[in-house]
């Protein structure tokens, strides 16, 4: 495809979705199971996208970039995530002292009423594979321009971001979503990503999952060290509200991971750097954060296509007003 038509293909179908999901926000879904509500939202968004490549015709490999990875490298990933960790928790905690955190809720009514892998697959694998595909597959790619990645990983982050339609999610999915795009450069690779994706949140699920056993053993451990159930319940209660902590406690955290977040990226940056040099790709992320020569700038130039356009404001618009029609609607009750 034409890349003009490519960018202003993929803006329509991220509009589309935005425009689906923000109907689906006002439908009454209560009555449904909460496997059924998460299965729903990401077929929301994967339907509009295998529609759109059907339709234009294109080849699914290759509008995501499903390629091969060296071994080496998937292995590096997972290291790469837990170094990544502090930035995020980092983000979160700071956008939490301004927003609501939504997902909580949903998060402990999975690890509650389902088993560990089923929660897994739902909160974990699915939106790896759905999100990415979207995300840093059809809409990053279309975006994309050899000479100059960075519009399509911060224009496809913003989409990301957005997508979520809470200001709490907005403001780390973004972050996040800037750094897979790296990720996906030094790799070539939308499996990258995917397994990213799938690490982060499998994480946060597993840790929901040995939380409540490890309240438990806790539990038992103090029960048999001879301390008193109304002592234990009493130090329950202050964990508590140390969990539930407010505005200025949030900044405070924030401030506390900011130290480990920067050291965390200076190390997840070198080792961003060894994957794409067993991928054979680091002289492309060399070129993405270095000085561009005449010859490189005249090559941007005449790569260079607008991919900002009225259906990507209007769908990034969208979603950012939904998401404070959300938060005040929160912040009344």
């Amino acid at each position: 495809m034409e890349k003009k038509k490519m960018v202003l293909g993929a803006s329509i179908l991220f509009l589309a979705i935005v425009v689906i999901n923000v109907i689906a926000q006002f439908l009454d879904l209560s009555g449904l199971p909460i496997y059924m509500n998460i299965l729903l939202a990401q077929a929301l968004i994967i339907v509009p996208v295998i529609i759109y490549i059907i339709v234009t015709k294109q080849n699914f490999f290759e509008i995501i970039r499903l390629r091969k990875m060296n071994f080496w490298s998937v292995l590096l990933l997972i290291p790469l995530v837990y170094l990544l960790e502090p930035l995020l928790v980092c983000i979160n905690a700071f956008s939490m002292a301004f927003s609501t955190n939504m997902i909580a809720n949903t998060m402990e009514d999975i690890s509650t009423s389902m088993p560990y892998i089923a929660g897994l697959s739902l909160m974990a694998l699915l939106p790896a594979l759905v999100e990415e595909i979207t995300f840093r597959g059809v809409l990053l790619n279309s975006f994309h321009r050899d000479s100059n990645p960075w519009p399509a990983i911060i224009f496809s982050a913003i989409c990301f971001g957005s997508m979520h339609m809470n200001l709490n999610q907005i403001t780390y999915a973004l972050v996040l979503g800037v750094l897979m795009g790296i990720i996906l450069e030094a790799t070539g690779s939308i499996l990258s990503t995917m397994i990213v994706h799938f690490i982060y949140n499998g994480t946060s699920t597993t840790l929901l999952y040995l939380l409540p056993k490890l309240m438990s053993w806790s539990n038992s451990m103090l029960e048999e060290s001879g301390m008193s159930q109304q002592e234990i319940n009493q130090m329950m209660d202050v964990s508590e509200a140390a969990a539930s902590a407010d505005s200025t406690q949030m900044l405070i955290m924030a401030g506390v991971m900011l130290i480990p977040a920067i050291m965390g990226l200076i190390l997840a940056a070198l080792l961003i750097y060894l994957i794409a040099y067993l991928n054979k790709r680091h002289y492309i992320l060399k070129g993405m954060f270095t000085k561009k020569t005449p010859e490189q700038k005249e090559a941007m130039a005449a790569d260079k296509v607008k991919i900002i356009n009225v259906f990507l404001c209007i769908g990034v618009g969208l979603c950012i007003a939904m998401a404070i029609v959300i938060e005040v609607l929160l912040r009344i009750k």
